[in-house]
């Protein structure tokens, strides 16, 4: 335990000194921002952990494996924004950068109306076409949840629609460099969901229903609050029909849609895996492998936090054609990549005795399947902050590209090929550690001709 809280300190002050201790205004936005993020991180991820056992005494390895996979298919509905929270984010960053506050106020309320017309046809279509969904045969459950999945459907589904217009705060506070705000909604996120639990527990014991139900309510009240917050304290920005114009809707778009790509390539390897999992083997098979990627994931997560605010110093830092902050900004990060790789390297030894105390010796956990989860992690970590400079440069169609391409290997393989060869959890992993290495070696590849301007044909956009 000292030699991980030695981590976390040297993490901390690699954060800080990714800027400089005198930076400009981009730059100070930037450390206080992944500061904060990195303190709020500590403290979601305590709560996220402390969640896992919680839960698991309520339900049983079945009943969690099924929500865990709810959870995460659900996670496509986002994508029906076509990217335009990505779009959004990146056009409203350019917008600020010039201090063009009226438009900035057209792209924001255009996004908003366009995500509530494709909210209302989803959920139109979702009830349409619900009573002939049969989820137990989906989601491989026991037949006696039968009645119980088709009413925790029904909610989850409607509550998931109403944040699927409410999320697009998150592109906002991006785009302003306030990225610690959106990280300390998911702490209020966690927090309201673990006090909930706590408080409900005499009526959600063994319910999968109402475990589902709190734990998608949660976020919804946490981003209503957020939009209310928002729109009150940035007063240059209000809600307005005369703001509506179909022609700022295809400006975001025309960054969104690869964006959009990029999405749905990352669902389908990170959603659908559970999906995939639970298909080859069994929904407690989930447990197992979600609980191992939650353990080594916060160093990830601490990566992410620590590179996120950078999105938008990007954009203005590239529209401006500051190349010289782009790249000492480069050598930090890949000083940070060094300490956060170590962590999840250490980690290891300490896995097993985490994993049996979240899990309470439930299930058990396979090192051959940590080592490739490791793998995963690190090859994410160091593609993550390319990812981002390609994105906030608004250079992501190749991007979209590649990781579409890859997704559509991942699944035609495992459908055409996955029961012939007996696929197993250990193989659809690596299957996705090696069409990862491809996609990560043509980001860093694209990053380093952007930075070097001689990103021509194909690199260009």
């Amino acid at each position: 335990m000292t030699l991980f809280n030695s981590l976390l300190i040297k993490i901390n002050k690699e954060i800080k000194s990714i800027i400089g201790k005198n930076g400009n205004t981009r730059s100070g936005k930037v450390k206080k921002n992944a500061i904060t993020s990195f303190i709020v991180m500590i403290l979601t991820n305590l709560i996220s952990f402390l969640l896992m056992p919680i839960v698991l005494s309520y339900l049983d390895v079945t009943k969690y494996g099924i929500w865990l996979t709810i959870n995460s298919v659900l996670a496509w509905v986002f994508l029906f924004d076509l990217g335009l929270s990505g779009g959004l984010r990146t056009r409203l960053a350019q917008a600020l950068a010039k201090n063009e506050i009226e438009d900035a106020n057209i792209l924001i309320n255009t996004s908003y109306a366009f995500l509530t017309v494709i909210m209302l046809i989803l959920c139109l279509l979702y009830y349409l076409i619900s009573p002939f969904v049969n989820w137990v045969k989906i989601f491989n459950a026991p037949s006696n949840l039968t009645n119980e999945l088709n009413m925790l459907m029904m909610v989850v589904v409607l509550f998931f629609l109403l944040r699927f217009i409410l999320q697009i705060i998150n592109g906002i506070y991006t785009a302003i460099q306030k990225n610690s705000i959106i990280n300390i909604m998911s702490l209020f996120t966690q927090l309201l969901s673990l006090v909930s639990i706590l408080l409900f527990a005499k009526w959600i014991n063994g319910s999968l229903f109402w475990i589902g139900f709190i734990y998608s309510i949660s976020p919804l009240i946490v981003l209503i609050i957020g939009n209310i917050i928002f729109f009150n304290n940035y007063t240059n920005f209000k809600v307005s029909l005369k703001y509506i114009k179909l022609s700022a809707l295809k400006r975001v778009l025309n960054i969104g849609i690869y964006e959009f790509m990029d999405q749905i390539a990352f669902i389908i390897l990170m959603s659908a895996t559970n999906l995939i999992i639970v298909q080859v083997t069994s929904p407690g098979a989930v447990v197992p492998y979600h609980v191992t990627m939650r353990i080594f994931g916060i160093f990830l997560t601490v990566y992410t936090l620590a590179t996120n605010p950078l999105i938008p110093a990007f954009t203005e830092a590239y529209t401006i054609d500051d190349f010289l902050w782009i790249k000492n900004v480069f050598k930090k990060i890949n000083q940070l990549f060094i300490i956060c790789a170590l962590g999840v390297i250490l980690m290891i030894p300490l896995s097993k005795p985490i994993f049996n105390f979240l899990v309470k010796s439930k299930v058990q956990m396979s090192y051959s399947l940590t080592i490739i989860i490791v793998s995963l992690t690190l090859l994410r970590m160091f593609g993550a902050v390319y990812t981002k400079f390609l994105t906030g440069c608004g250079k992501v169609r190749l991007i979209g590209m590649s990781s579409i391409i890859s997704a559509t290997i991942y699944i035609l393989f495992i459908v055409f090929f996955g029961k012939k060869l007996s696929f197993g959890i250990h193989d659809v992993l690596l299957l996705q550690l090696l069409l990862g290495i491809i996609t990560t070696c043509i980001v860093f590849m694209q990053s380093k001709k952007v930075l070097n301007k001689q990103d021509t044909g194909i690199w260009s956009s």
